[in-house]
Formats: structure tokens, C-alpha cells, sequence
């Protein structure tokens, strides 16, 4: 018997307030959106390649639904992109707080109005910073603070700062030389990603040309009036499904294989 999939539990922040961020839930404009794109490129397709426009608002309309969960995956590492930014941001307004010698809730409050300049109130770094500055007015420790925030926001650097700083601070450390190796540590992380993002772009626009290049060749063939191959005759039709599936494959492919994560 298949074991029953366990149902995820949201993870609460310390004091009922703040958002878990492990998971993305997509508002209704974003699932419009994303139902759009997927309809609009499939149909498109399936128009170019077939000809029946029926058919082609049909195998759109489906494939639009498909494409929802696509676009939220799309959503949500652009989320945790945006999140380990703002994050390394605040490590250094924290950094310098400390250098100029104020304590931890000092020092968060201080964070709190330069987040809140650079990127507003409604930012994710904003409203989790002003968790910690009130948990710590409520006498919650900033090790259980650290600990929580990176739990919500699934970001590994964060946890591994979290767990430094509290062991620092409880010992007694530096904590202005623990706080300045870690945003270190994320600026050099994201300079390599960057670097590889770099140097697979190329690869990747080859990928997406590839997959355009079969619409083409079949565009072009109708243009010239090519009928024996653009016919959608019993042949025809199973060799173009089978051309559109080896596409798709490759290009789930490719898209793998150049998605290098650090």
C-alpha cells in the first residue's frame, strides 16, 4: 500500500506574524498570467504546425493550465533570488551598525530604516527585520529570531548565519567580523552565479532558437505553398507530434542542464 503523502505544515513565526516562504501561493492575477502565456505560445504553435484553429484553441486552452505550475516555479526562485539579495543588503547596513558600535537591537533598528529606504516598506527583508526589532522589544532572544526568520525563508545562507551569530553572540564573539564574512561569503556566491549565468546564456539562446526553428522551416513551407509536407494528412500529423515531442524533450533538457545552481 502507497504510503500517504503528508500534507505541509505552514512553519509560524515566533510571535503568530510572518509569511512561510518555503511555499508560493499564487494570487489570482498571477494564475491569469500564467494561463495566458501558456495558452497564448502553445495556440500559436499549434496554429503554425496544424492549421485548425479550433484545434488549436482546444490544445491551448489545456496547455494552459499546464503552464501555471511552470510560471509559479518561475515565481518562486525569483523570489528567493530577490530574498538572498535584500538579505546580503542587510548584512551590510548590520555590519555597519556594528562598526559603529551599537548593540544587537540598536543595530537592528537601524537596519529596519535603511531597508525600509532602500526597498520599502512592503519589501520581504523590511517586514522580517521588523519581526526581529519587535521580537527583541518582546524579550524573544535574536538566536530563536535568526532562527525562525530562516526557516520561513528556506535561503541556506540564512540559516548558516543564523546559526554563527548565535553562537557567537552567546559566546561573546565579533560579531561585526561574523556578520562581515558572511555578506562576504553571498557577495562571492552570487558573483559566481552571475559569472555562470554568463557563460551558459549563449547555450541557452541556442536552446530557445532550436525549439522556435521547427515553426519556422513549417511557416515557410506554407508561404511557399509547400502542400505535400504542410498537409495535415495522417502521415504528416504523426510526424509533426513526433518533431514537436523531441523538441519539448530537448528543450526540458537543455534547460536542466544549464540551470547550474551554487
Amino acid at each position: 500500500m502507497a504510503k500517504k503523502k503528508e500534507k505541509y505544515v505552514p512553519i509560524q513565526g515566533l510571535m503568530g506574524i510572518g509569511e512561510d516562504y518555503n511555499v508560493y501561493n499564487m494570487k489570482l492575477k498571477e494564475k491569469i498570467i500564467g494561463y495566458l502565456i501558456g495558452f497564448a505560445g502553445s495556440a500559436f504553435a499549434a496554429q503554425i504546425m496544424f492549421g485548425v484553429p479550433v484545434a488549436s484553441l482546444i490544445l491551448g486552452a489545456c496547455i494552459g493550465f499546464a503552464a501555471i505550475p511552470v510560471y509559479k516555479k518561475h515565481l518562486f526562485r525569483k523570489r528567493v533570488k530577490a530574498i538572498t539579495m535584500q538579505f546580503r543588503d542587510m548584512l551590510d547596513s548590520l555590519s555597519n551598525s556594528f562598526a559603529a558600535g551599537k548593540n544587537t537591537s540598536m543595530a537592528f533598528s537601524d537596519v529596519y530604516n535603511d531597508m525600509a529606504i532602500a526597498y520599502g516598506e512592503k519589501a520581504i527583508i523590511v517586514k522580517e527585520v521588523g519581526i526581529i526589532v519587535n521580537g527583541l522589544a518582546n524579550n524573544y532572544t535574536i538566536e530563536d529570531l535568526l532562527k525562525n526568520m530562516a526557516e520561513r525563508c528556506g535561503v541556506g545562507d540564512m540559516a548558516s548565519f543564523a546559526e554563527t551569530f548565535g553562537v557567537c553572540n552567546r559566546l561573546g564573539g565579533n560579531l561585526k567580523k561574523i556578520v562581515g564574512d558572511s555578506r562576504d561569503i553571498i557577495n562571492d556566491k552570487l558573483e559566481i552565479e552571475m559569472e555562470i549565468q554568463t557563460m551558459v546564456s549563449s547555450n541557452k539562446n541556442e536552446i530557445n532558437i532550436l525549439c522556435v526553428i521547427p515553426l519556422v522551416i513549417v511557416l515557410a513551407m506554407k508561404l511557399m505553398g509547400n502542400d505535400a509536407i504542410t498537409a495535415n494528412t495522417p502521415s504528416n500529423v504523426v510526424v509533426k507530434f513526433i518533431a514537436v515531442g523531441i523538441f519539448m524533450v530537448a528543450y526540458i533538457l537543455g534547460q536542466k542542464i544549464t540551470d547550474i545552481k551554487v
